[in-house]
């Protein structure tokens, strides 16, 4: 029942980005996925694995939906979340866009503590928060680093 939901859950999020007007070209968004699938798989490694805050499941098919949480889930919706960012002219759109994003990525995580998937041992909801906001910010950052290399070699190309 629980893989149901998170296929289910992932074929409508990657349907959704698929139909999307995208303002990023395909690297800066491929850009952005790999760097945050980098950034989520390490840090539910760690607080799982080595520093015992948080407990994964035992059971097979509920590790799989962790996987589809933490490799495909988090980063296509901070791809979702970066291309509504470009497009967004005011900073009140921004925050929005940020506080929407926010809330669908913890609520997403939240499933996996009601199904637990994961289980908090020495973690709670807040830091749940401040990591889904980390993952968010950090898709903004390497919108800026992308956009700043751009500019760059668009004034090197300029010069010669």
């Amino acid at each position: 029942m629980v893989l149901s939901i998170y296929f289910t859950i992932t074929i409508l999020l990657l349907h959704f980005a698929y139909h999307l007007q995208k303002p990023l070209n395909f690297l800066q968004n491929a850009l952005v996925f790999m760097v945050v699938a980098i950034i989520t798989r390490q840090c539910v490694t760690l607080f799982a694995l080595e520093w015992k805050l948080l407990k994964m499941t035992e059971d097979h098919w509920l590790f799989v939906c962790m996987l589809l949480c933490r490799d495909v889930l988090t980063p296509m919706l901070t791809v979702l979340f970066a291309n509504y960012y470009v497009r967004a002219h005011s900073p009140l759109y921004r925050t929005v866009i940020f506080l929407i994003s926010l809330v669908v990525m913890v609520s997403i995580h939240e499933l996996t503590v009601l199904f637990h998937i994961l289980t908090y041992v020495k973690w709670n909801f807040f830091y749940t928060i401040l990591l889904n906001a980390g993952f968010l910010l950090s898709a903004v950052a390497v919108l800026k680093l992308v956009s700043f290399i751009q500019t760059m070699e668009n004034e090197q190309n300029e010069s010669l």
